[in-house]
């Protein structure tokens, strides 16, 4: 019994570790991105804040639990969306993970996804500033 107790707390504790990997570097690209927004500066809207939210929406969506290698890739894959810096860098974002999402449509669906969360989370914010 404390055999399978000691295992347990081991997976729990990798989980978690991996867990904040992931989380890292998408939220860091997201904060990067953010950082300059005008119109989150025109709210004062805290693009940690907003990373959080958009971090929150796409990971509903992430593969597998905490330590699945799938869930990794697809971090992985949303990070480089966040952080491209041309339409270039993304079609060659979109086929090097396009194997994450199934196929080239479905890569490029999920780039443009961000564009939308990030959108949608901005809209959150605003109305949660306004005194009703």
């Amino acid at each position: 019994m404390k055999k399978l107790l000691l295992c347990l707390v081991i997976a729990a504790s990798l989980t978690a570790c991996q867990k904040s990997k992931e989380q890292l570097g998408l939220k860091e690209a997201l904060v990067a991105k953010l950082q300059n927004d005008s119109d989150l500066k025109d709210y004062k809207i805290d693009p940690a804040d907003m990373a959080e939210c958009v971090y929150k929406e796409i990971a509903e969506g992430a593969p597998g639990m905490p330590g699945d290698p799938r869930r990794a890739r697809y971090f992985e894959a949303y990070t480089k969306f966040v952080a491209v810096g041309s339409p270039g860098d993304a079609d060659r974002a979109i086929k090097e993970y396009q194997d994450v999402f199934g196929d080239v449509k479905s890569a490029t669906n999920a780039a443009m996804t961000v564009t939308d969360v990030i959108m949608t989370c901005m809209g959150t914010a605003i109305d949660a500033r306004r005194p009703e």
